[in-house]
């Protein structure tokens, strides 16, 4: 039977009281509203206390996309270090897909013409499931809005991708497996034969180590803003890029996050307007 514990010889830090999170006091709000509102429902309660509850407002997002300059030195250094690698940072670069996501496409997700010599023909990217680990245990679960969605590809992102299934091929045929477009798309290097999902912690982990040797402080989910903020800086509707996002809510989660962007791109297009308009010839009292 061991002594009591002793926190001075075991050095402990004294115990110091901390609220909660904002964010914390929400979610248990919603818990207990939620539970509170079916048992009004149900007659249990004659009305749900939470409605008068004053929620702690949510602090506003500060999306902080790489500048176009770091992206490309992103970019070029990830295909330096690995092709697979070069083309899943490409991918979330272009796409503005979650992590969860990326490590779940499966080549069957990918509506491309493989047999195309040209290389030059569009696809598309069908974005079914999300793969999460949690507590040790690895899934594949739905997305996070729970649907379906469709990215369209642009010529050089469908060229990399012919490439990318090109090499998996040698490879799962090189172990004397059998090459089926069932397999994932990116996997980690304990699963060479992508029976197995690249793991979503290592590509978090393997983006910052990449990114800080370049001396940029970034994470892998920044690259979803930098393909928001790109595509509304370059006037693309906001319905469109929610869409390709995966936002819920017609634009108003895109419009709420990337509210500056969305700004920038208003004055561009009053810009666009205004150069179109007819000059105002000046009159006579101007002359004077």
């Amino acid at each position: 039977m061991t002594g009591e514990h002793d926190c001075v010889k075991a050095k402990c830090k004294p115990h110091e009281c901390k609220p909660l999170a904002a964010s914390t006091v929400r979610q248990i709000h919603a818990i207990l509203s939620g539970t509170l509102g079916a048992a009004e429902r149900w007659d249990w309660i004659d009305s749900n206390p939470c409605r008068s509850v004053k929620r702690p407002k949510q602090k506003p997002p500060e999306p902080d996309p790489p500048s176009p300059k770091e992206a490309a030195r992103l970019a070029e250094k990830a295909f330096s270090i690995d092709e697979d690698w070069g083309t899943l940072v490409w991918l979330v670069m272009t796409t503005g897909i979650r992590r969860g996501e990326a490590c779940a496409l499966r080549f069957t997700d990918l509506q491309i013409d493989w047999d195309d010599t040209a290389g030059d023909s569009d696809g598309i990217l069908e974005v079914r499931r999300n793969y999460v680990r949690r507590a040790g245990i690895s899934k594949e679960k739905a997305t996070k809005t729970h649907q379906m969605r469709r990215i369209a590809l642009d010529s050089e992102t469908v060229t990399l991708l012919r490439e990318h299934r090109e090499r998996v091929k040698k490879r799962v045929e090189a172990l004397g497996r059998k090459f089926t477009d069932d397999l994932f798309v990116f996997s980690g290097s304990k699963t060479p034969d992508h029976t197995e999902p690249y793991s979503p912690n290592a590509v978090t982990q393997r983006y910052k180590d990449m990114a800080a040797r370049l001396g940029i402080d970034t994470h892998i989910h920044s690259l979803r803003h930098y393909s928001a903020t790109e595509f509304l800086t370059a006037g693309v509707d906001l319905r469109t890029v929610a869409g390709r996002l995966g936002h819920g809510g017609g634009g108003s989660t895109t419009l709420r996050v990337y509210a500056a962007w969305v700004a920038a791109s208003d004055r561009k297009a009053a810009e666009i307007l205004a150069s179109r308009m007819p000059k105002r010839s000046r009159s006579r009292r101007d002359d004077k």
